[in-house]
């Protein structure tokens, strides 16, 4: 478990520097060679992509700004009244870490972070139901209270010191999602796939910048949300909302 957790930061690690500050890194995917034939024939097409995407980290500001993944002008042609299935299918790498300090009789101390992804595919600038779809979500909470005491009887003695609590996880997996769209008419349609991701770190119920530290020999224990390989399948269904 330790080696495959290595692995994965080692992985983020190596993806960052397609990162420019500030901005997100990103490549669009590549299609295949389905657009070798006429457009008007294509009732379907795939696209992947093998080298993944790490998105710079967003921290008090809710969501990144959309990222394009897939952008492919004139795609494929429905039937009259025909409507378009789409299928992404994506790994999402999330990393949380959160470092809670607590003092004696202070109460309780809290924080907390999160990493998310969410995607969603337009046919033609409009989206394709049921919208926004969350690939990944992770929220990660500690409580800490330090309640210390001095019994021993006919004595006087001093408590004081604080307490520090550090938690850090690192996952990676695959999702995939069907969205759909229709009726739609006979005309090429685009396609587009988008995403975003988010990380908050919250100290106490307050926004803070997210903490890194080096945690059991991790270089780099922090918050982090990206994607990793990515493919999509895109095809016309007939008959639409009729059984």
């Amino acid at each position: 478990m330790k080696s495959a957790l290595m692995a994965l930061v080692c992985s983020l690690h190596t993806r960052r520097v397609r990162i420019v500050v500030g901005t997100i890194g990103m490549a669009a995917l590549v299609t295949s060679g389905a657009f070798a034939q006429s457009v008007a024939s294509n009732k379907a097409f795939f696209a992947k992509e093998t080298d993944g995407i790490t998105f710079a980290p967003v921290s008090g500001a809710g969501y990144s700004n959309p990222v394009t993944l897939v952008s492919v002008p004139a795609a494929l042609k429905t039937s009259n009244g025909g409507a378009i299935s789409a299928t992404l299918s994506m790994e999402s790498l999330l990393s949380t870490y959160n470092l809670t300090t607590a003092i004696v009789g202070g109460g309780k101390s809290s924080s907390s972070s999160r990493a998310a992804i969410k995607a969603w595919i337009e046919v033609d600038g409009v989206a394709m139901d049921p919208g926004e779809v969350v690939f990944n979500d992770r929220l990660q909470a500690t409580g800490l209270t330090l309640n210390l005491t001095c019994t021993v009887p006919n004595t006087t003695c001093t408590v004081a010191g604080d307490l520090t609590l550090e938690l850090f996880q690192a996952t990676k997996s695959a999702q995939s999602f069907t969205f759909f769209i229709g009726p739609l008419s006979p005309t090429i349609h685009s396609v587009v796939v988008k995403a975003r991701a988010m990380i908050e770190c919250r100290n106490n119920g307050v926004v803070i910048a997210c903490p890194a530290s080096t945690l059991d020999g991790y270089a780099n224990a922090s918050t982090q949300a990206g994607i990793g390989k990515a493919t999509l399948m895109i095809e016309e269904q007939q008959n639409w909302g009729k059984q």
